[in-house]
């Protein structure tokens, strides 16, 4: 039987409120039917039998972060064998992994995530029947990928890749992009994904690679947007199809390391948010397409076509020229203002850890240019309106759900302050505790940790 919701009053603790870029010091927040009820200094604060108190003297609370970007895809794999361990295990198998995945998010810190594969449209489901601890998932169910594109898998005959693929959704064409999204809409999806280009994954499928049509689109931004709410976040990794994309009127583009000046500006009058993924992307001829010293790639799995890229010469300075444009795009956006959200690209263990690669994504924003408070609000309230739930989250106010950070160290001080997964003492989300030190705990207050 799932829990009532108690009412909590957390005390003594200093609170940021992902509002405002400081600290107050020794408040208590009444917690209420799931939600924040109030927040007052201590002085104000009477109390209320009807209340469970948890004094936190020494303590600092702050709003869930939010991971914009993860794939609940439940592959394991190296980089060497990545298809095989994404496609070949059996779906049932993914599935049960995932929630394992998931809560390895919620133990970071993340009390919401917005994912692309098949997994999060259930995933979503269960956590919100409150049976078991989990993140908030907004779903975006697989992402549309034309024919050959960056969501397939060429390894595999098109029907196999169909059926069993994680994250991919084949549409080619105004028609089939539009029945895509309806199909996602009539599983539950609450946004909706596109890749736009390339990301060189395989070697058909090339970053600089346009994968859309202006007028495919604009079918899926029409699409999305007829049901009120669902927005569109695009994989867009070369100017062309980041122009494309904003032109059509997408919500947010993922990657975006071809920023210019003239499309910043448009990302400034549309609102368009930007998730930039820069542990990923900055390392990503580290971590993911290792290079030699000098000479040719090392091949780490045949390519099966496009033999004019075969001999291409991409050495270690090629591999930091292209991670210091990322982070010089990064950058751009923001000394222009343009919104960033946060958004790790977590796709499969071991390469990308859940839970601890949201938790680098956040380093990286202040590694490559943010103050922590612009970090910290990027994870939070910008965050929030990149997933649609700004009106619930996001920030700690009267009103908004009860998803909070208890945390050791002071985040507007301490980089580590929840990177450190020693610093979080309590995740709660919905006004539960969900995490304590690092177990999780669910329905009877009183009952130990798992």
């Amino acid at each position: 039987m799932v829990q009532k919701h108690e009412s909590l009053a957390l005390l003594g603790a200093g609170v940021f409120d992902g509002l405002h870029e400081e600290i107050f010091e020794n408040q208590a927040v009444l917690i209420r039917n799931q939600r924040i009820e109030r927040i007052v200094p201590m002085q104000d604060y009477h109390r209320d039998p009807e209340y469970r108190e948890i004094p936190l003297d020494g303590h600092w609370v702050m709003p869930g972060m939010i991971d914009c970007h993860v794939h609940l895809s439940g592959g394991r794999a190296s980089v060497e064998e990545q298809e095989l361990g994404l496609v070949s295990e059996p779906m049932l198998m993914r599935a049960i992994r995932s929630v394992y995945e998931a809560q390895a998010v919620l133990k970071r810190g993340f009390t919401a995530a917005r994912d692309v594969s098949w997994n999060g449209l259930y995933l979503k489901r269960m956590f919100f029947e409150g049976v078991m601890p989990g993140p908030k998932v907004i779903a975006c169910g697989p992402g549309l990928s034309r024919t050959g594109g960056h969501g397939d898998m060429f390894q595999f005959t098109e029907e196999y890749t169909k059926s069993h693929a994680v994250w991919g959704l084949m549409a080619d064409g105004p028609e089939e992009v539009r029945k895509g999204v309806r199909r996602l809409l009539r599983e539950g999806a609450d946004q909706i994904k596109v890749w736009a280009s390339g990301g060189d994954n395989w070697p058909h499928d090339r970053m600089g690679d346009v994968h859309y049509s202006a007028e495919e689109l604009k079918m899926i931004v029409e699409e999305a947007h007829r049901q009120t709410g669902t927005g569109v976040m695009c994989h867009a990794e070369n100017r062309e199809s980041i122009k494309l994309a904003l032109d059509a009127g997408v919500d947010t583009i993922e990657h975006g390391e071809s920023l210019d000046e003239e499309l910043v500006e448009q990302m400034k009058r549309q609102g368009t948010i930007l998730i930039p993924t820069l542990e990923l992307i900055v390392n990503w001829y580290r971590d993911f397409i290792p290079l030699s010293e000098d000479g040719p790639q090392s091949k780490i799995r045949p390519d099966t076509f496009l033999y004019r890229d075969l001999y291409l010469c991409r050495d270690h300075d090629f591999g930091r020229g292209y991670s210091q444009s990322a982070v010089d795009s990064f950058q751009l956006a923001v000394e222009s203002g343009v919104k960033i959200g946060l958004g790790s690209d977590t796709v499969f263990e071991p390469l990308t850890r859940y839970g601890e690669y949201s938790a680098r994504e956040y380093k990286a924003l202040n590694q490559h240019g943010m103050t922590k408070f612009q970090a910290l609000h990027a994870g939070t309230k910008v965050s929030s309106e990149a997933v649609g739930m700004a009106d619930f989250i996001g920030t700690l106010e009267p009103g908004k759900l009860a998803d909070l950070l208890v945390l050791r160290a002071n985040p507007l001080e301490d980089i580590d302050a929840f990177y450190d997964e020693a610093n979080i003492h309590m995740v709660l989300t919905d006004g539960r505790i969900a995490v304590q030190d690092g177990a999780l705990l669910w329905g009877d207050p009183n009952r130990t940790a798992v």
